[in-house]
């Protein structure tokens, strides 16, 4: 299987939503997706920025790392999502805990999305996603 992939979104946690919109938006950014979401039983937000045609994905934690490099991860959208993840288990790659077992579908999203995240050798994740 030939992996044909785009980058679909950069993701990353930030304990300060209005200061992220704020910041991105007076660079140029618009939010184009919110929702209210809940995370470890508490109530959080997730907002969707296009900025300047790239997609960025914030939500709320309780703590983030606060430091350079405290992007979480990058998503990249491929075709066959199931496919590839078939083929991620076949060569052991490991895989976040959260989609360890199968596909995980997202709830941060205006469309339905297929994910799942691999952990590369540096410990950086990887998401392999589809929207339908």
């Amino acid at each position: 299987m030939k992996i044909a992939a785009k980058l679909h979104h950069i993701g990353f946690p930030t304990t300060d939503m209005e200061a992220t919109v704020g910041f991105y938006e007076s660079l140029g950014g618009k939010v184009v997706f919110e929702k209210a979401d809940v995370d470890e039983g508490r109530p959080i937000q997730v907002k969707i920025i296009d900025f300047h045609g790239a997609l960025i994905e914030c939500y709320e934690r309780r703590e983030s790392p606060m430091r350079a490099g405290a992007i979480d991860h990058l998503a990249f959208s491929v075709g066959d999502v199931d496919g590839l993840y078939k083929i991620c288990r076949e060569r052991g790659y490991r895989f976040m805990d959260e989609c360890a077992g199968d596909v995980g579908n997202s709830t941060y999203w205006p469309k339905s999305l297929k994910w799942f995240i691999v952990c590369g050798p540096n410990e950086e994740k990887i998401e392999f996603c589809r929207e339908s």
